[in-house]
């Protein structure tokens, strides 16, 4: 029996077609393997499968792409690369890409020539001006800025300053590549969250020449900081009233014929200084804020007028009641603003003393109505709290927060001051003083805050992130100790290591799931800006 058929029973005829199918089937069967033999490539061992295409990852940077699409592959720096000028641009990003040759030379060893063109070849770097009738630019506002990285490089902004941001970025992921010649293929768009990202150095207590003032606005602007506020005005710590009091050290940093022996012996700026800084600056997206700080920390200003002095409170603070003080500050406004392009200018105005809260709020506003009447936009540290009085303090002047005690962030928003988060636990540097931070706790920074915060303990001093009032943030450097304690090297070895981290975070978020360690890492690979020539470096 097989498979439950009777052999027995089968008739002649059933038996014939079944044998008649099964050869049929069996040529058919030949037929299709030969023809598939045949196709098939001969003598041909089986190959292993390959690999799908991945797609690249987020590139590491800093500070991190807002937005990233990733392709597969990459683009390749060639020997006939180019950086191509759109000739629809014209030379107004010639500027930019003559720095982003200068850099590309000293990373990659690349001397890439300068042309114009309307397109760009395979291995170019084309940089053109993008537009509003493209939903993906609408939203770059004046910093931000498009790339696409193919075949070739294309980099769009609405301005000189996105161009620039947007080089800093090839320039990073140059460095992390081993070759130093690759960039991954894909897509970013990228802005920042905050317009004020700043960094404030007290040229005051410590004089820092020109040039160093230069490499400090080109290490900034590598990691996308745009303001550079120079507190130009300080003395040391403890003045009193005693006799000695006009032997002790103050500094002013301007030096105008107009003022002849206010300006620091032991180093000051001119105008022409001061005009070459600002234009040096200019072409990496930095403005140069000034800093005349009044009515307290003005040592400097009661030894070069001393009819000025508080006649009653320490000697560096100005007699807010002596009906020339206001006039003397408007004096030196009017001389030493205009030397400088920025319409903020900071007035300082902390730490006055509690005693004459309703002089001193009379006097901020006083200052804010004469600065306001010349197109200027007044800043100034928070120190409201401790400064009681009927008199409220103009709105239009923005708030460098720097300690809950002086000023609730929370509260100045809820009364419409704009803020910038200045706040000396995380963001003060005090070099070899003991107080507040030698160095940044750039771990905490990177874990814990964003310039939302000002105090991680107390909630309730904290913004929300994207209030409107918030406008930013900035790290200081104190030099409390003075110049002659503190050396070029102590100061630039503690702004290079707050860096990264601080510009990663007033940009925007870091990078999704990246520990700090990892950050770490990317913070070395991509190093501090090409060429630079500080101390520490």
């Amino acid at each position: 029996m097989l498979a439950g058929w009777n052999i027995m029973h089968v008739r002649t005829e059933d038996m014939k077609r079944f044998i008649g199918v099964a050869i049929v089937t069996l040529v058919l069967a030949a037929l299709i393997a030969a023809l598939v033999f045949r196709l098939l490539p001969q003598a041909q061992a089986p190959q292993p499968q390959l690999p799908q295409s991945q797609t690249n990852p987020l590139p590491q940077v800093i500070p991190s792409l807002r937005e990233w699409h990733g392709e597969s592959g990459a683009f390749a720096l060639e020997s006939t690369s180019r950086i191509v000028l759109d000739t629809a641009t014209g030379d107004q990003f010639a500027g930019a890409a003559r720095l982003f040759a200068e850099d590309l030379s000293l990373i990659t060893g690349h001397a890439l020539p300068i042309i114009s063109d309307s397109a760009a070849g395979q291995g170019d770097i084309f940089l053109s001006l993008a537009t509003t009738e493209k939903v993906t630019e609408q939203a770059l506002g004046d910093e931000g800025y498009s790339l696409t990285i193919a075949g070739a490089v294309t980099l769009r902004a609405h301005t000189t300053t996105g161009v620039f941001y947007g080089t800093r970025t090839i320039l990073q992921m140059l460095l992390a590549n081993a070759t130093k010649a690759h960039l991954p293929r894909g897509s970013a768009r990228d802005y920042p969250r905050y317009r004020e990202r700043g960094f404030m150095l007290d040229v005051g207590r410590k004089y820092f020449p020109l040039s160093q003032l230069k490499e400090y606005v080109r290490a900034m602007s590598y990691f996308k900081l745009n303001d550079f506020h120079l507190h130009l005005n300080d003395n040391q710590l403890i003045v009193g009233i005693g006799p000695d009091w006009t032997t002790k050290y103050a500094a002013f940093r301007l030096s105008s014929p107009r003022f002849p022996g206010l300006a620091a012996k032991d180093g000051a700026y001119s105008r022409q200084d001061m005009r070459e800084l600002q234009d040096f600056a200019k072409s990496y997206g930095v403005t140069i804020t000034p800093e005349i700080d009044v009515p307290a920390h003005a040592l400097a200003l009661t030894q070069y007028r001393p009819d000025l002095a508080s006649p009653s409170l320490d000697k560096s603070l100005l007699d807010l009641a002596n009906p020339n003080t206001l006039p003397f500050v408007k004096s030196l406004w009017d001389e030493f603003l205009p030397w400088f392009d920025s319409k903020d200018v900071h007035i300082g105005a902390d730490e006055y003393n509690a005693l004459e809260g309703e002089a001193y709020r009379q006097f901020v506003n006083a200052c804010d109505d004469y600065l306001r009447s010349k197109g200027y936009t007044v800043h100034a540290w928070g120190n409201l709290t401790p400064m009681t009085g009927t008199t409220p303090i103009h709105t239009d002047v923005v708030m460098d927060v720097w300690d809950t005690a002086f000023a609730s962030a929370s509260d100045l928003a809820r009364q419409g001051y704009h803020v910038v988060n200045a706040i000396d636990t995380y963001l003060y540097i005090v070099p070899k003083a003991g107080v507040y931070n030698d160095y940044l706790d750039t771990k905490t920074l990177y874990e814990q805050w964003d310039p939302s915060i000002f105090d991680l303990r107390n909630p309730a001093q904290n913004l929300t992130r994207g209030d409107r009032q918030l406008l930013g943030a900035k790290f200081a450097v104190w030099n409390d100790k003075l110049g002659t304690l503190i050396s070029d090297t102590d100061v630039a070895a503690r702004v290079l290591a707050a860096l990264p981290t601080v510009g990663g975070k007033f940009w925007g978020p870091p990078a999704r799931d990246m520990t700090y360690a990892q950050f770490m890492e990317v913070a070395r690979s991509v190093g501090q800006a090409p060429g630079l020539n500080l101390p520490a470096v």
